[in-house]
């Protein structure tokens, strides 16, 4: 079981999802459990890499990736504007819709990892606190058949979300600060445009029982269909 709470720069993510899927490997295991129920998300870099390791075939992330416009009359209350724009500037470009398109994440297929590959079945758990890039990664592996959703609806859109850079903001007479994102992402043009986030394949709600006695429901169901696996494997 893997749980993984962040997708977030400087856990060093990358080495331990390596050494992960290495061992594995090496152990030879057939069931995997990632438990995804409170990542708020975090870097893309990262969820990306994890579904290499999952992934049966090439995937995008995004099917468009654009912010509105360069700057404007408040960019001054906004951290980092400076670096901001010139990443606009010079990694986006202007198309007839009049938006900044990030065109390198429009058009890239990421290609699954061919060392320590992942090929045994894989349940997701996810719930109301699932966002962003958690996301993003559930999306790129839910149509495969070793992977099976178990659990709520996530709480980050299905079809998009606002991303990317999400610089801070602070008002100058309030002092009151919020997180202002420059990007819009649709993941999947063809999903939907309804605000719900991914739907789970096996829905485990939480029941009175459930919550009464503190139990964890959307493991033990995925431990449930662990078990009923490996029974019709041995029949």
């Amino acid at each position: 079981m893997m749980d993984l709470a962040s997708f977030g720069k400087g856990y060093e993510l990358k080495k331990f999802f390596k050494n992960s899927f290495k061992a594995l490997q090496k152990n030879n295991i057939k069931y995997l459990i990632i438990d995804v129920r409170s990542n708020g998300g975090g870097s893309v870099t990262n969820s990306t890499f994890i579904s290499r390791f999952i992934a049966a075939q090439q995937f995008k992330i995004s099917d468009s990736l654009y912010a509105i416009k360069k700057g404007g009359p408040y960019q001054r209350y906004i951290q980092n504007h400076f670096w901001n724009n010139l990443f606009i500037a010079f990694l986006t470009k202007k198309k007839k819709d009049g938006n900044y398109h990030f065109g390198f994440f429009e058009r890239h297929y990421f290609k699954p990892k061919k060392s320590h590959h992942f090929d045994g079945k894989v349940y997701v758990l996810t719930g109301g606190n699932s966002f962003s890039a958690t996301t993003l990664f559930v999306n790129s592996i839910i149509k495969q058949e070793n992977v099976i959703v178990v659990g709520e609806e996530t709480g980050g859109g299905a079809y998009g979300n606002s991303a990317w850079l999400i610089p801070d903001v602070k008002l100058p007479e309030t002092g009151l600060r919020f997180r202002l994102p420059l990007f819009r992402l649709v993941t999947d043009k063809n999903i939907p445009k309804n605000g719900r986030g991914v739907q789970p394949e096996v829905f485990t709600p939480p029941t009175v029982e459930d919550v009464k006695k503190g139990t964890d429901y959307k493991l033990d169901k995925a431990l449930e269909l662990i078990n009923k696996d490996k029974a019709q494997q041995k029949n």
